[in-house]
């Protein structure tokens, strides 16, 4: 150890100082910028958001503008958290911000250990989201993130969705990122955020005054020659001047006298680059505490005494004195509870002093020590991550034992470390719970192929029976996702029928296959297995079993047999954290059998408690729900709520919802006369495979699409011809929605003098209503055969039934009907009504095509509703919302978030998102306040 003096710790600090406090100095020539962020304050205050990027090396200030933010923002009364990159845990997702933002307290509910049946990141980011959201409603928040470049890819993605909120809250996100290294999702996210208007402050060197100014406030006194040139060297890097003049300071090289500063002697400090007085700040530590702290740069950025206690094998009490002489030399911090490096180069500079070999080593022990002490098995895992050289027979043994448990808490990582794991293993016995426990986190990433694959090499070194059935288990609801149904028919049936098979899995396997059955629409068979394994799991008491065996029965009964299952189901599985992925789904088509039968409001209500459900905890069947609640909303006249959700989904690869989503797009389009928008949905339905089994029936809308669009080219035959095959009675289960265009198809073919599929249509609509009495198919039935019989007084019935239930479509196309049958009779006072009712309802959803064709027929019967224009809704101000934005615009006005607006609505919390961020646009304001202000204004209670 040096005998020199330790230095003054007032030069020390930093962006890790529990006061967050900026170190000394570290501010100076950066006058714009800090403009620049208190601009950006002032503007939060006022309700507007921003997203800033700050970009520069190491050391030039990234940190220290932060620092001053954060501090500004507390003391002005906002929100305040600060996450940090770290290198060496990249591979635990999320890990960075759930740090940092846990440090702000208040996120509990951020554990995702409550995650069930796929990858819990996804929950854990949606309930990040959701969190943020709902603190931006009581204040306003700024969130900093330094050291960008080191985080993970879903920390990264979790940012890029703040981004989004920032331009509707009270949210302001400051970014602090390295030029390098450059990787391709940080390029990326940098591109996307620049391109949204972000606030760009790149941080270049200091100019030579601001060096000089730099200097003589670290020095105590105007630098002379000597002194400049030395700080020439740091090449207006902020930090490597305040380690250059700290070094001096420590070497007693230093002359005060009369408020200057100069060298003692030039020669004895020559040849010192900024990088040499890094690291020569350690020598003013003891080898002891040299080798606790290395192995703190193990543990990550920040770490807590304990934590360090746990992986040196020392007390906590023991530590004290290192932690001390760390601080005192200006190598850590102490942020809140924990402790911090001073700076991310002076842990690197002891990290990377010890060999590569005793990195590894170190990351070995730690990961063993976290382990006997009980930590969680994702902070063993990261460890062993970076020491993949390293597994021995306790990673081995480790790894058998918590493999489920990896998988399920982070999949990622699990699928890393056990495809490792499984290599190093050859055939030994341990290699098969490795494999099914990689099989299990390949699954729960949706990587279903890869999970196929090591599923069956599971299978085939499974030995007891209890192993082959939970492999069999995971390869069966991967070949059911896969839409292979007979393979995980075969599987489920082939390891049932083993001897020594638990009785629970035995039952589980047995409501899988009734599964396959009865999507394979193999219906009697799959029946009787649906009830067979629903007695099973009820007297077995096992959710799962109940659950999945309630969806495959529910498959095969009509909509009130199936509604009465599927609440039996709900009331079986309660709610147990590991039924809540199966909870979902019986909830989605619960809320189906209840909108099938009528009961509007009952179903919208099961909708959102879903939706609610799927958010927070079984995020990975989001899409699905969103998906259907969007079919709903397009049922009922919603269409602009139905644009919304299906517009969320543009990515969504999966083929169910892909069919659903082109085809009420294009339904919407079409019947808004946006022919552009029509001809590309309707291109990109076209290059879709051809649709077969139960995948017709959510084809349902885009064939209505496809017949608008032969209509408005004036090919009506063309436009009945694409019906043609869907009026067979033979088809209607697999087309259980024809109900929604057989009138229409009625009407078609009358227009070309088609009686026989006119005829085939009604008979079609009525055999649905025979087969189920729906509330739908009966008015549906009623309303093709008024207009084949062209019987008058009963389509004013229908369409006053159509009043009642609330759909508008067919209420306008029911109006429309009776105008044109009036007006043929020489009613034209009558029939004018009539139009004008059917464009009343047609201009409730915005069809301006439909009220084109109904003043066109009706014109050439000689009725016009006369000289008034069409009254579209406008473009811009309040008028222009949509009643779902006006709504959602008056709890704003309330002070309710994003996440609370979607409970109350039972909407999507991206979907409020999505109907504020119209109300922004259609307003022409700039933030949340602004729209409270208006609702306000228009309502001033």
């Amino acid at each position: 150890m040096s005998g020199r003096a330790v230095p003054d710790s007032r030069l020390e600090g930093g962006a890790g100082t529990s006061d967050n406090e900026p170190p000394p100095g570290q501010l100076v020539g950066r006058d714009h910028e800090i403009g620049r962020l208190r601009g950006l304050l002032a503007a939060l205050k006022t309700g507007r958001g921003s997203v800033v990027w700050i970009e520069g090396e190491p050391g030039v200030g990234k940190s220290a503008l932060i620092a001053t933010v954060l501090a500004e923002a507390a003391e002005a009364g906002c929100r305040t958290a600060l996450a940090v990159g770290d290198q060496l845990v990249q591979g635990l997702p999320v890990r960075a911000l759930l740090d940092g933002l846990g440090r702000a307290g208040d996120v509990a509910e951020l554990d995702w250990d409550v995650a069930v049946g796929g990858d819990p990141v996804p929950v854990a980011v949606e309930r990040l989201l959701s969190l943020v959201d709902r603190w931006c409603a009581r204040a306003p928040v700024v969130l900093a993130f330094d050291d960008l470049q080191w985080a993970d890819e879903a920390s990264l993605l979790a940012w890029r969705e703040l981004g989004r909120l920032a331009d509707q809250n009270r949210l302001s996100l400051v970014s602090a990122c390295r030029p390098v290294p450059v990787r391709p999702v940080i390029a990326r996210l940098r591109r996307t955020t620049l391109q949204r208007r972000a606030v760009h402050l790149p941080l270049g060197p200091l100019d030579p005054t601001a060096v000089v100014a730099l200097t003589a406030l670290l020095a105590g006194g105007q630098p002379g020659p000597g002194l400049r040139a030395v700080a020439t060297q740091a090449g207006g890097n902020p930090l490597y001047v305040r380690e250059l003049v700290d070094a001096l300071l420590r070497d007693g090289l230093l002359r005060l006298a009369r408020g200057s500063a100069e060298l003692l002697s030039d020669g004895e400090f020559a040849g010192m680059s900024p990088a040499g007085a890094i690291a020569a700040r350690m020598d003013f530590l003891t080898s002891e505490a040299t080798n606790t702290l290395r192995m703190a740069a193990v543990l990550g950025h920040g770490f807590s005494v304990s934590d360090l206690a746990t992986v040196t094998g020392q007390q906590a009490s023991e530590l004290l004195p290192v932690v001390d002489e760390a601080i005192a030399a200006g190598v850590l911090a102490e942020d809140d509870d924990r402790l911090v490096f001073r700076h991310g180069l002076i842990r690197t500079a002891l990290y990377e002093a010890a060999p590569v070999s005793a990195r590894l080593a170190m990351h070995r022990q730690a990961a063993q020590a976290l382990a006997e002490a009980g930590l969680p098995v994702d902070r063993v895992a990261g460890h062993l991550l970076l020491s993949p050289e390293s597994f021995d027979g306790w990673v081995l043994d480790w790894l058998v034992d918590h493999a489920v448990e990896l998988a399920h808490r982070v999949p990622q990582v699990a699928a890393e470390l056990l495809h490792v794991a499984v290599e190093r293993c050859g055939g030994e016995p341990r290699q098969a719970k490795l494999l099914y426990g990689l099989a299990t986190a390949l699954l729960l990433l949706n990587r279903l192929h890869d999970a196929e694959r090591v599923a069956r090499q599971a299978l085939a070194q499974a030995a007891e029976p209890e192993a082959m059935a939970e492999v069999a288990w995971v390869l069966g609801r991967t070949l059911a996702r896969l839409r292979r149904h007979s393979e995980a028919l075969l599987v489920c049936e082939q390891v049932a029928a083993q001897p020594r098979i638990p009785a629970v899995w035995r039952a589980r396997l047995n409501a899988c296959r009734a599964y396959a059955l009865a999507i394979s629409e193999q219906g009697v068979a799959a029946k009787a297995a649906a009830e067979r394994a629903l007695t099973e799991g009820q007297r077995l008491a096992d959710g799962t079993t109940t659950g999945y065996a309630a969806l495959s029965l529910y498959m095969l009964l009509d909509y009130a047999s199936g509604l009465v299952c599927l609440e039996q189901a709900l009331a079986d599985i309660g709610e147990a954290p590991e039924t809540m992925d199966l909870r979902v789904p019986l909830l989605v088509n619960r809320s189906t059998c209840l909108d099938e039968l009528g009961r509007h409001d009952e179903a919208e209500a099961v909708m959102g408690e879903a939706l609610t459900l799927t958010q927070r905890r079984v995020t990975w069947r989001l899409a699905t729900v969103r998906c259907t609640a969007g079919w709903q909303y397009l049922d009922i006249g919603r269409w602009d709520d139905a644009k919304a959700e299906f517009e969320s989904l543009a990515d969504e690869p999966d083929e169910y919802v892909r069919w659903v989503l082109l085809g009420g797009l294009a339904f919407i389009a079409c019947h808004r006369d946006e022919k552009a928008l029509t001809v590309e949905l309707l291109a990109a339905a076209d290059r879709m495979p051809q649709p077969t089994g139960f995948l017709l029936g959510a084809t349902s809308h885009l064939w209505m699409a496809r017949a608008v669009d032969a209509e408005q080219r004036r090919n009506i035959a063309q436009a009945a011809k694409i019906f043609i095959r869907t009026v067979g009675i033979e088809d209607g289960v697999r087309y259980y929605d024809r109900h929604l265009w057989l009138p229409d198809v009625v009407r078609l073919a009358l227009a070309i003098g088609d009686a026989d599929l006119a005829h085939a249509a009604v008979a079609a609509a009525e055999a649905d209503v025979a087969a189920e009495q729906l509330p739908k198919r009966h008015l549906a039935a009623r309303r093709a055969r008024a207009v084949l019989d062209g019987d008058i007084a009963r389509l004013m019935e229908v369409a006053d039934d159509y009043r009642v239930v609330g759909r508008p479509l067919e209420l306008g196309q029911t109006c429309e009907e009776a105008a044109v049958l009036l007006a043929r009779e020489g009613e034209r006072a009558s029939a004018r009504a009539w139009l004008t009712d059917a464009v009343s309802a047609y201009l409730q959803l915005g069809a301006t095509w439909d009220v084109r064709r109904a003043d066109g027929r009706l014109r050439q019967l000689g009725v016009r509703r006369g000289p008034r224009a069409i009254r579209h809704r406008p473009a811009t101000g309040w008028e222009a919302l949509t009643p779902t934005e006006q709504r959602v615009a008056e709890l704003v006005t309330e002070g309710l978030s994003n996440p609370d607006i979607a409970a109350e609505m039972f909407l999507s919390r991206r979907t409020v998102q999505t109907h504020v961020s119209n109300a922004l646009a259609k307003l022409g304001v700039a933030s949340r306040t602004e729209i409270a202000r208006e609702a306000a204004r228009r309502n001033p209670r």
